[in-house]
């Protein structure tokens, strides 16, 4: 046991203290303590070391209960009456007992001052200890020792650590490379330093560490004649049977066992229905005499049914008795290679080993390549390379990263993070290769400088090669403009860019339209629905068996119209300023409707319905004015590979290509005039498959693998990238968030999004990706939370929380936020529908009329500046009235880091001879109060022009004009309310307020 542990066993202190009188003993250490206390008591104080610095985790003990400190030091004990010996411990530290005092029915407060143990340094180092001998990267784990593990250094093995003095410790040493065998140390700590090495064998069953072979001596059956058991095998049919082991693949099945040309089989599917097999497979007698490690290895198929079973018995009395060493009643898909120790028949002369297949009317048995003989596993010629990536700008580790041996390209790594080892800092790879000496190796990765160099590599050791890879860094000055410009006037602003990083850099500007004023505050309070949610088809039963909790409305999103229907796994998007929202599950079946929200007169209309019903969210966005739907769980409960086509012009669907690779709950996203469909289910949850719909060839292609498998992550096409995050694999849920570049085609991560979220509400909105809702916590919850992402800043921030907490819900851009599930048993889904405003402008850059530049694309040495001249026209017909302007000037790189949109806010004075003519339009609720009037009409008429406006959700209006056109007729108008008529004269520069307030039409 580790110094400072404590002996006794925890328990539970029992109910809160009686009041009653109170005693205090403040004692710093001592002897024993005896404390009597009435029907109920406390013992409290705090544990603290020698200088008065509070000792947090370290345990305070009163007889058989026991208390923790918290991070003050302090400690509470409820215990019962009677007479109590206690003491404090904590690791590094001396335990103390105390003094005691006697307490009728009150409170005792016992501190405790401990003394630190001194401590001892154990070194050494951790090698190979089956043959190669070289430095081995190891994880050390210390039993009852608090803190991370320790690593060895990976280029020479060694590692430190202090322990406390005078006691025992266990030591467990894992290899962080495969194969290795773990190896569990035990260390007695006295008053010296001392030396402890460690030689880890390799783990010769797995066969996995580097540098290493299985070499195997002995005959194997290939079973190559058709026409009979090979010499010496034999075929024994039980009475009864028809058919059996045979070699012909009469029934033409085919070698699926991974091997070729002929087989042993035994084929009860197609022997027929009826019909009985027992049949056995028995090879010659084999001798092991002198084969101390013998094993039986075979390539099969073995497909199963009912009352069929597959068995490998040895006999050693030539047949008299069998014993059983292998039973297959599963299916066991081929190709499979089956290795199986036969140790327990080492050295002995005569064994058979038999194949025995039962069953009637199942389906089969393959077998070809048959092995027994001796099995070794033995170091080959060869050393270990091992080094970090790193950025040469940032000095971070590159993970990602490949090094290849340019001479031997088999041999090569790819670099990863090393979190648990602080001292590597990422960007970590290691290889083997069998070829030493000196040879020239090649560390790349996308955006970055490839970077070649010699390495000498030594046998039996590890040789360390380290990288330094450059690539272009970009730096704008100023990073966003702010510029005032008069009416019909025009106005530029210098912008500079300098590539600060060390290899050369491209860089394409774009334009993004609308403001970038992220809301933080105003969101409900946090609601977590705890429940235990599902990926998987929820019309086939899969329910929660949580009860949903109420929720509390916050004020950054706003409520809109319910949906016609309660739904959720819904298909959602935004065309021309209208929310769509297809398919889903409404709760009892699963649906092919499609409805469309108008914004202005804030109802939903029904449209035309698609042909097949969907849930599971297809993959679905807008493309060139067309809803383009695949995927989601069909009628039949499979991936639909439909590809449905909406066109609002004629409200009607049409047919395209098929997805050769269909998925419910895939995450999704439209990129450059394409539909990306990432990950997804089937009848299990979590693919790799990543698949782009082109409607201009109407065709499919596969792009690169998802880093990990995954199911309803939250996906967006963001300025010519891919960005996905989240997501559930099945069996559990993920933080991780990757960016897929189509000119690569390639992933690489991003920061990892707050939460574990999964069937999220999410879309893209003023270049960010956002999500909000769904399960949260390992599937454990559903949450209200959700986030963004910025790929300019490479980070996460907080969105308000939701008013309701859902998963599986709709979303598109604006940021809505349709329908969804709200947990709890057989719980059905809901009809709500909010929005968090002003994220309504998409992911990929579009013309501003009123902004331009100079230039648009740029390629610059290292060190190498350029000026662009940004150009800001209030002279054009979009800019028609006074006030701010914003938009954003999109960077894409071809460097590895993420730019920030440059920020550009033009702001229009009015002219001299305007002034603003603003106010509120109210409307009568019918019990004494108002409310404001959302699409109310405000039409302004003068003897020059005409202007009709209509009123926000807070029932505001505005508008600026030349005062020469006074006076002016102002209509108020809203059906169901009586209209008001009045005359306004503006003032120059100045604003004039007009609210009204509508009464009930009669």
């Amino acid at each position: 046991m580790a110094a400072g542990l404590p002996v006794a066993q925890a328990a539970t202190g029992a109910e809160a203290a009686a009041p009653g009188t109170v005693a205090t003993a403040t004692h710093p250490g001592g002897g024993l303590a005896a404390f009597q206390v009435g029907s109920h008591g406390e013992i409290s104080g705090a544990v603290t070391d020698s200088s008065g610095k509070a000792l947090s985790g370290a345990s305070v003990v009163a007889g058989i209960y026991r208390s923790t400190t918290d991070a003050q030091g302090h400690y509470n004990l409820t215990v019962p009456p009677d007479t109590y010996k206690m003491a404090a411990y904590a690791y590094g530290y001396a335990p103390k007992k105390a003094n005691g005092v006697v307490v009728d029915d009150g409170t005792v407060t016992m501190d405790f001052a401990l003394d630190a143990v001194a401590r001892q340094t154990v070194t050494g180092k951790v090698t190979d200890g089956s043959g190669h001998g070289w430095p081995l990267y190891t994880k050390i784990t210390i039993d009852d020792v608090p803190g991370a593990p320790v690593f060895t250094d990976p280029y020479t093995g060694a590692y430190s650590v202090d322990l406390p003095q005078g006691a025992d410790y266990t030591l467990r040493f894992t290899s962080v490379y495969p194969g290795y065998e773990a190896v569990t140390k035990q260390v007695t700590v006295d008053d010296a330093a001392q030396t402890v090495n460690v030689a880890v064998p390799v783990d010769a069953e797995a066969a996995t560490a580097p540098g290493y072979q299985v070499k195997r001596s002995g005959p194997t059956q290939p079973f190559d004649s058709t026409v009979g058991a090979p010499e010496g095998w034999s075929v024994v049919n039980a009475d009864g049977t028809t058919g059996g082991w045979s070699f012909d693949d009469f029934g033409n099945r085919g070698n699926k066992t991974g091997g070729s040309g002929a087989f042993a089989m035994v084929d009860s599917d197609k022997i027929g229905s009826g019909k009985k097999q027992d049949s056995s497979l028995i090879t010659p007698v084999i001798d092991l005499t002198g084969n101390d490690n013998p094993q039986l290895e075979f390539d099969t198929d073995y497909k199963s049914y009912t009352n069929q079973s597959g068995n490998i018995d040895v006999s050693t009395d030539g047949g008299a008795t069998w014993t059983n060493i292998w039973n297959r009643t599963t299916t066991l898909t081929g190709p499979a290679h089956v290795e199986l120790p036969l140790t327990d028949y080492a050295g002995k002369p005569g064994v058979q080993l038999r194949f025995h297949f039962t069953g009637s009317y199942g389906y089969w048995w393959e077998l070809d390549n048959v092995f027994v003989g001796k099995r070794t596993y033995e170091p080959v010629t060869g050393g270990l390379v091992a080094g970090t990536v790193k950025d040469a700008n940032t000095d971070d580790g590159v993970v990602g990263a490949t090094v290849v041996n340019t001479d031997a390209p088999q041999d090569k790594a790819t670099t990863a993070a090393t979190p648990d080892d602080p001292a590597l800092g990422g960007g970590f790879y290691w290889m083997f290769t069998s070829k030493t000496g000196s040879h020239t190796y090649t560390a790349s990765k996308s955006k970055y400088a490839d970077l070649a160099k010699t390495v000498n590599v030594a046998p039996d050791s590890t040789t360390q090669a380290v990288f330094n890879l450059k690539a272009g860094k970009l730096a704008f000055t100023p990073g966003s403009i702010d510029k005032t410009v008069d009416w019909g006037k025009q106005a530029t602003q210098n912008l500079t860019v300098k590539n600060t990083g060390g290899a050369p850099a491209s860089l394409t500007l774009g334009e993004r339209p609308g403001g970038f004023t992220q809301q933080v505050k105003g969101g409900a309070p946090l609601n977590l629905v705890k429940g235990n949610y599902s990926p998987l088809a929820l019309s086939k039963g899969k329910t929660s068996d949580a009860a949903p909790a109420a929720n509390a409305a916050g004020d950054a999103w706003q409520p809109v119209a319910n949906l016609p229907t309660a739904v959720q796994d819904n298909a959602v998007a935004v065309y021309d300023g209208k929310v769509y929202s297809a398919f889903g599950y409404t709760g009892s079946e699963d649906t092919n409707a499609l409805y469309a929200y108008d914004p202005d007169s804030g109802s939903w209309t029904k449209l035309a319905s698609a042909a097949d019903t969907r849930e599971g969210t297809p993959a679905h966005g807008f493309i060139g004015g067309k809803l383009y739907v695949v995927g989601g769980w069909g009628a039949d409960g499979d991936p639909d590979a439909k590809l449905e086509v909406y066109d609002p012009a004629s409200n009607s669907w049409s047919t395209k290509a098929s997805s050769p690779k269909p998925y419910a709950g895939s995450g999704s996203a439209v990129l450059g005039g394409k539909l990306y469909v990432v990950g997804g289910c089937t009848s299990s949850c979590g693919t790799t498959d990543a698949t782009v719909y082109d409607p201009s060839s109407d065709s499919w292609s596969q792009i690169a693998s998802y880093p990990e498998p995954i199911s309803w992550q939250s996906c967006g096409g963001i300025d010519g990238k891919l960005y996905c995050a989240g997501g559930s694999g099945g069996s559990s849920s993920t933080k991780h968030a990757y960016v897929y570049d189509p000119g690569a085609d390639s992933w690489s991560p991003v920061a990892d999004m707050p939460a574990d979220l999964w069937g999220s509400a999410y879309s893209v909105g003023n270049g960010k990706l956002l999500v909000s809702s769904g399960v949260v916590n390992n599937s454990a919850a559903i949450t209200n939370q959700g986030y963004a992402f910025d790929p300019g800043t490479g980070s996460w921030t907080a969105l308000p929380n939701a008013n309701t907490s859902v998963y599986r819900v709709g979303a598109s851009s604006g940021f809505y936020k349709v329908g969804g599930n709200p947990g709890g048993s057989s719980t059905p889904p809901v009809s709500t529908v909010e929005v968090l405003p002003g994220y309504d402008q998409g992911g990929e850059s579009s013309d501003v009329s009123w902004l331009s530049t100079s230039k648009d694309k740029v390629t610059l040495q290292p060190g190498e500046s350029t000026t662009i001249t940004v150009g800001l026209d209030a002279t054009v017909p979009e800019v028609t009235q006074p006030g701010d302007y914003t938009a954003a000037l999109t960077v894409q790189t071809d460097t590895p880091y993420s730019v920030a949109d440059v920020d550009v806010k033009m702001h229009v004075n009015p002219p001299k001879t305007w002034g603003k003519y603003a106010g509120t339009v109210l409307g009568a609720d019918g019990k004494g109060g108002t409310a404001p009037l959302a699409g109310a009409t405000v039409q302004i008429d003068s003897w020059a022009n005409s202007y009709t406006l209509r009123t926000a959700k807070d029932g505001s209006f505005a508008l600026w004009f030349d005062v020469r056109n006074n006076p002016v007729t102002v209509i108020v108008a809203k059906d169901g309310y009586q209209p008001v008529v009045t005359t306004v004269k503006l003032k120059k520069g100045e604003t004039t307020t007009g609210n009204f307030t509508l009464k009930k039409a009669s």
